[in-house]
């Protein structure tokens, strides 16, 4: 007669989709991409095709007259979106670190530019606002910090939420655990279980002396 090990443990709780937030941020960074094309579409209406150039970091000679302009450095950062965008819609977890820095980056920048026309000559403040192009443009930028702010939050939030992952490595456990239950965690200093626990044969029986 043998007894069977005790089976089971612990239930596996669900685990944590990170990857649930990355449609979210992906979203977020179409909203990134379609801030910075705006400011290209107002580049491109005020000079047409020549502006191209431009735009692209080869010459500076199309630059417009307005706070804000699109230029070489903006062309990379609307690539790095696209490649964000792709990886977010394919489970890429990277792109939480990646879009936080280039978002907080280009937010920077925003400020930066911002703060110089508020901070500058009576007519650097007073061409804040006015004509409608420039408080369009400036206002762009804010929204571009606003959005910075609020992707590095939900990153923060998600990242808190779900925790560290969980260490990988073997695991021994018992036969027969079901499936659901996590399986017996062999503990330091302790020599492993047995497979079965049964009784010591009975001794057999030898020749009767004479």
């Amino acid at each position: 007669m043998s007894y069977a090990p005790p089976t089971g443990g612990l239930p596996v709780p669900p685990a944590r989709d990170r990857a649930r937030a990355l449609p979210g941020l992906a979203v977020l960074l179409i909203i990134g991409l379609i801030l910075e094309l705006a400011v290209l579409g107002f580049d491109l209406n005020q000079d047409g095709p020549a502006y191209l150039p431009t735009a692209l970091g080869f010459t500076f000679g199309g630059a417009q007259n307005a706070p804000v302009g699109f230029f070489g450095g903006d062309a990379a950062t609307c690539m790095a979106f696209l490649v964000m965008i792709i990886a977010a819609f394919s489970g890429r977890g990277w792109i939480r670190a990646a879009g936080t820095v280039l978002l907080l980056v280009g937010a920077y920048n925003s400020f930066q530019m911002l703060s110089i026309q508020l901070t500058g000559s009576d007519e650097s403040r007073s061409g804040f606002a006015q004509p409608l192009n420039h408080l369009l443009l400036n206002l762009d930028e804010i929204a571009q910090i606003g959005l910075a702010v609020i992707f590095t939050v939900v990153v923060t939030a998600t990242v808190r939420r779900n925790g560290p992952a969980a260490p990988a490595g073997p695991a021994v456990g018992f036969p027969g655990t079901p499936p659901g239950f996590a399986p017996y965690q062999q503990q330091p200093g302790y020599a492993p279980a047995p497979a079965a626990y049964a009784y010591p044969p009975a001794p057999t029986e030898g020749p009767t002396p004479s």
